[in-house]
């Protein structure tokens, strides 16, 4: 609520009141109204010069007399300015326009008001509007807010805000031309270029800012929009009306170079665009040329001839299919552990007699055990057994059954009269414990398909002939990868999400089938999904757990389920074989080239600290071969000048 307001509720409003003052002190006409309405008055000196004549026929209420005072107060040249609650100083009216307020009741009262402009210039109204100002009004333009101040009377107020209403208006008009023949991104570049250079043409190229225009291409219509001045607009129509009467024939051929997608991928799909097009038309329309498709692999190029509507359609397809596509590098962390654990424990006797005894033959052999106790008692009661000079078969054999021997073998045996006796203990124990562990990774475009092999390539038979009497035999066969294969194919998705179709295989290479044939025996694990991980995360595909536990064992029936005594009888063996493997995937999204600088950088670190834990001299490090072969700075820019 305004001051005066606040003061004017609390005077008296209910009495009327006549004014008969004829030429008297204008102190006097503020002493009655001070009695009147309850204000009071801080007067300038100046009060004290001037007499005045109020005269009224109707009486009037407390308001209006307050009314009729600052009218009064307007034409002697002072105005009323509160200065407090009901409290005002009338002061000259050169003062009062520096200590209007914002707001104010009366139309004779002084009143400031900032107005906000939103297309006409500032300084430009400033000038229009400053001859209707009072004599005491002012008014101030702030170019860089496009705002004016102004100071004047209220009742004068309202006709200047119509005023700066009407020139505040938009001048710019907005129209559509559509385009036949010219492409709609060609005719804004030409209208836009037009532009510029008539601002800087020169005198008689100058463009003021009330005929500018903007021009805005619709490929979609294949229609340039334009929005300026109505003159501006007006001359850029004609201009391209008259660019757009250029014939088909002399413009329908187009030549785009691709950045990013392969040339020769993209012809079926415009060829399946061209043929839609014409299905879409309707019978009475005069069939244009078909339209042509061919590309360029030296320049990965794109040549298109057809009519301007062929053009326009495939020029929007090309502009979409040819962008940048992120990359993705997967990462495989392949962990393998195996466990295989043997145990042995066997018995062998012998008891027999020679043709003159009466002790009969008996003996216990086991043929997983070695030694093989019969060879080493052939050999034993055979002559020539420390001679090596002579030939002894059973020598032979005992030699070979001793090679093999695994674990500790003790025995004894003698012979006692015309008896031989013999026993052998084998004990063994085998524990192997390996862990294999491979960190394959590969970088591919999104949709792109990666495949990884480290391993060896085998031959692997596939067949085998043979002629009359062995005659010309052959065999065919074919080379098998053994090893690591990761093969891979991102897909990248809405929040950094990557699907991932994945085959991961370990392959090895475990021993030939027998020694008759040379086939040999693949051990191969295999993966093959599809996931869905987030950008960097650390999920695992799987994993493959084998555990396999044999018991063999041999024994003499019945002698070998005595207790105790039949352990004489007996050759036990356990074996447990036990495989982990696990797979782990990261993949990690590269849009850019500081995304692929960052996945360089860590790889290539990973290298240089291991050649240092290593202790490998720095003319044999990778920073020397690269910088030898390239010659320049490894991805780290750590490489030293290539010798020279």
């Amino acid at each position: 609520m305004s001051q005066f307001a606040a003061a004017q509720e609390a005077a008296p409003s209910g009495d009327k009141h006549v004014l008969k003052l004829d030429d008297v002190e204008l102190n006097t006409l503020i002493a009655d109204v001070s009695m009147l309405t309850g204000y009071t008055f801080i007067t300038h000196p100046d009060v004290r010069k001037v007499r005045v004549s109020v005269v009224s026929q109707t009486p009037m209420s407390t308001a209006a007399v307050f009314q009729v005072f600052l009218t009064t107060l307007r034409v002697q040249g002072f105005a009323a300015i509160p200065a407090g609650k009901d409290t005002y100083r009338i002061v000259p009216e050169s003062t009062a326009a520096t200590e209007a307020p914002l707001s104010g009741q009366g139309a004779n009262a002084f009143v400031t008001e900032i107005v906000k402009l939103d297309f006409a210039n500032a300084l430009d109204v400033a000038q229009q509007i400053k001859p209707v100002l009072d004599s005491q009004g002012q008014i101030a333009a702030n170019a860089n807010t496009n705002t004016l101040v102004i100071v004047d009377y209220a009742s004068n107020l309202q006709r200047v805000r119509r005023m700066i209403q009407t020139i505040d208006r938009d001048p710019a008009v907005t129209e559509t031309v559509p385009l036949r023949n010219v492409p709609a991104l060609e005719m804004e570049a030409v209208l836009n270029r037009l532009q510029g250079d008539a601002s800087s043409g020169g005198a008689q190229g100058q463009t003021s800012g009330s005929q500018r225009f903007l021009a805005v291409a619709s490929q979609t219509s294949n229609a340039v929009l334009l929005r300026g001045s109505a003159s501006a607009v007006e001359k850029a129509r004609q201009v391209a009306l008259q660019l757009d009467t250029t014939e088909p024939q002399r413009d329908n051929i187009r030549v785009i170079p691709l950045n990013y997608t392969d040339a020769g991928e993209i012809v079926p799909i415009l060829e399946r665009v061209g043929l839609s097009i014409a299905a879409q038309r309707a019978p009475s329309d005069t069939a244009p040329p078909a339209q042509t498709i061919s590309h360029h692999p030296p320049t990965n190029s794109l040549i298109i001839s057809g009519n301007a509507e062929t053009l326009v359609a495939m020029e929007k397809v090309i502009a979409a299919l040819d962008v940048r596509r992120p990359q993705v590098m997967v990462e495989a962390i392949i962990v393998e552990m195996s466990d295989d654990t043997a145990k042995e424990l066997g018995l062998q006797f012998l008891l027999a007699g020679n043709g003159r005894s009466d002790v009969p033959f008996a003996s216990t052999n086991f043929s997983r055990s070695a030694p093989n106790l019969l060879a080493l008692t052939g050999a034993l009661l055979t002559d020539g057994f420390s001679d090596l000079t002579v030939d002894n078969p059973f020598r032979d054999a005992a030699i070979s059954s001793l090679t093999g021997t695994a674990g500790l073998s003790l025995g004894f045996g003698g012979q006692s009269g015309d008896n031989l006796f013999g026993v052998i203990l084998n004990a063994v124990e085998n524990d192997t414990t390996s862990r294999i562990l491979s960190t394959p990774f590969g970088m591919t475009l999104n949709n792109a398909t990666s495949t990884l092999i480290v391993g060896q390539e085998i031959p692997v038979t596939t067949g085998q002939v043979l002629g009359d009497a062995n005659s010309n035999p052959f065999r065919t066969v074919e080379r098998e990868d053994v090893g690591i294969q990761l093969e891979v194919t991102p897909r990248i998705g809405e929040n950094d999400t990557v699907r991932l179709d994945i085959r991961q295989e370990v392959s090895s290479v475990f021993g030939s089938i027998g020694t008759v044939t040379p086939d040999l025996i693949l051990d191969k694990r295999e993966i093959t999904a599809s996931v869905l991980a987030d950008d960097g995360e650390i999920i695992v595909l799987g994993g493959l757990v084998e555990q396999t536990d044999t018991i063999r064992e041999s024994k003499v029936p019945v002698l070998g389920d005595v207790p105790v005594a039949g352990r004489l009888f007996r050759s036990d063996a356990k074996a447990t074989t036990r495989t982990n493997l696990m797979v782990f995937i990261r993949p990690t999204i590269v849009r850019n080239k500081e995304d692929a600088r960052a996945a360089t950088d860590q790889k290539y670190l990973y290298v240089r600290g291991q050649e240092l834990m290593r202790g490998i001299p720095e003319e044999n490090s990778i920073d020397r071969f690269v910088a030898d072969v390239i010659s320049g700075p490894g991805p780290m820019g750590s490489a030293t000048d290539p010798v020279r």
